[in-house]
């Protein structure tokens, strides 16, 4: 699986509310009291509603276990134990509500994984803190930080002995993005970072069983921590969780009609499209996981946006884009796109647009590779990479260039005549997007190329 990872103005009116403005002081220490005093009323406890959210939980961990959400044994141990925490972490004074949800996440690397790895991973975490502490320039930061990840892809290509081959899966889900998004908002606060959001930032419960993890931005995890009622967040968040769930149970299905789809096997025309269509719905998979990553840290306070946004139903490659993998899109246009926009607009603003907008996706071609190296322990570059991300980044750009030619916005068209276009938008973007993803899907060109001609040369 590969994970895809901006409005009308471009890329850079498509940055979410999650993206902020990097002068902004980030640490927990930093919110006004006014602020903490509101959390605070946001975190009261009510019992009823407190039993009404135990029995949603209960029901759903019935469920996960019912139906085998995840066929990993390790799933349902780690939604019970964020589902104990939970019920714990609710009656505690807010004051301790953060440090004990740490407390846990870091407790539970040494109840979800093995001993040693548990134990790499916490010293990762407090030598990292240490560097982007440390009382020097911020390219001496960065240089220290590259030379260990170096030295660390060193050792998972050669599987060095003394580490086990499970960490590194954990190591990069847990690093490999996120510490680029945190050592880039301590290069742009006025403060040093502080322990516990350190700590509950990187350190979190679910991320030890998903490697496939959102890159959660660490501004606005921190902006949205008990920014409502607990109720309304924790609610939303079993929403979330049960949309996974039957997301991942309709994975399920696909894989289970996708399976006998062998590339020899498709020999009608027919066959050709559903192949194509159950291909790119496996992707169901990981938006799945995402809702339920998700919602488990919305039980917790950090009432954080959705991941995904129905995106079937984009009706252009914009709209898909900034329906699919929202992290990502906003991870891409905090760390790349506007740093490139911004140096480059004095010499003309739709230049900087297209620019910063190829950089987005030469950086999202090169990275899907890096973290696939982290996950597998190889990279991963190939044609069928290289050809879906060149041809979805023109197309963004070219719609970057109509955006900017049809500047005049236009009320929505409610009519029948309006309605049918928009499906038919819907219908197009669908069609090409799943012929890119059944591309982006292949070992190769040319077994795509068989996959999708093989039923005209038959007999």
């Amino acid at each position: 699986m590969k994970p895809l990872r901006m409005q009308d103005e471009g890329l850079a009116a498509a940055a979410s509310a999650s993206v902020e403005t990097v002068a902004i002081p980030v640490t927990a220490a930093a919110i006004p009291n006014r602020v903490r005093d509101v959390r605070e009323t946001n975190a009261t406890p009510r019992l009823a509603r407190f039993l009404a959210l135990a029995a949603q939980l209960a029901l759903l961990q019935f469920v996960f276990t019912l139906y085998h959400t995840m066929e990993q044994p390790t799933f349902l141990r780690l939604t019970g134990l964020t589902f104990a925490a939970f019920l714990v972490h609710y009656w505690l004074p807010f004051r301790f509500k953060e440090p004990f949800f740490a407390a846990v996440s870091i407790g539970g690397a040494f109840f979800l994984l093995q001993t040693r790895v548990a134990e790499l991973l916490v010293l990762a975490g407090l030598v990292f803190f240490l560097i982007l502490r440390a009382p020097v320039r911020n390219i001496w930061r960065i240089t220290a930080l590259v030379a260990i990840f170096a030295a660390l892809m060193y050792c998972c290509a050669n599987k060095v002995a003394h580490i086990p081959s499970q960490f590194y899966p954990v190591f990069g889900a847990i690093f490999m993005f996120r510490l680029v998004v945190y050592a880039y908002d301590m290069a742009h606060s006025r403060e040093k970072g502080k322990v516990l959001p350190f700590l509950s930032y990187f350190y979190l419960l679910p991320n030890y069983l998903f490697t496939l993890f959102p890159v959660i931005d660490f501004q606005t995890m921190r902006r949205t921590y008990y920014q409502r009622n607990i109720h309304e967040t924790a609610q939303q968040g079993i929403h979330w969780m049960v949309r996974g769930a039957v997301q991942l149970m309709l994975y399920r299905l696909v894989v289970y009609f996708n399976d006998p789809f062998l590339p020899d096997r498709v020999n009608t025309p027919g066959k050709v499209v559903a192949t194509i269509v159950l291909t790119y719905l496996l992707y169901l998979n990981v938006s799945g996981q995402f809702h339920i990553i998700v919602g488990l840290l919305k039980l917790f306070g950090y009432d954080l946006p959705e991941t995904h946004r129905r995106y079937l139903l984009a009706s252009s490659i914009m709209d898909f884009w900034r329906r699919i993998n929202i992290y990502w899109k906003d991870f891409m246009v905090k760390i790349v796109y506007f740093p490139v926009y911004f140096r480059l607009r004095k010499k003309g603003d739709l230049r900087a647009q297209l620019l910063a907008t190829a950089a987005v996706f030469v950086v999202t071609w090169s990275l899907h590779s890096y973290q696939f190296f982290w996950i597998r322990g190889r990279f991963n570059i190939g044609w069928t990479d290289t050809i879906f991300w060149t041809i979805l980044g023109l197309l963004v750009m070219a719609n970057v260039l109509w955006d900017n030619s049809h500047r005049k916005k236009k009320a929505p068209d409610t009519s029948i005549t309006g309605r049918a276009i928009h499906a038919v938008q819907i219908l197009g973007t669908f069609v090409l997007i799943t012929t890119l993803w059944s591309l982006w899907s292949s070992p190769s060109v040319s077994s795509w190329v068989y996959l999708t001609t093989h039923w005209a040369h038959r007999g």
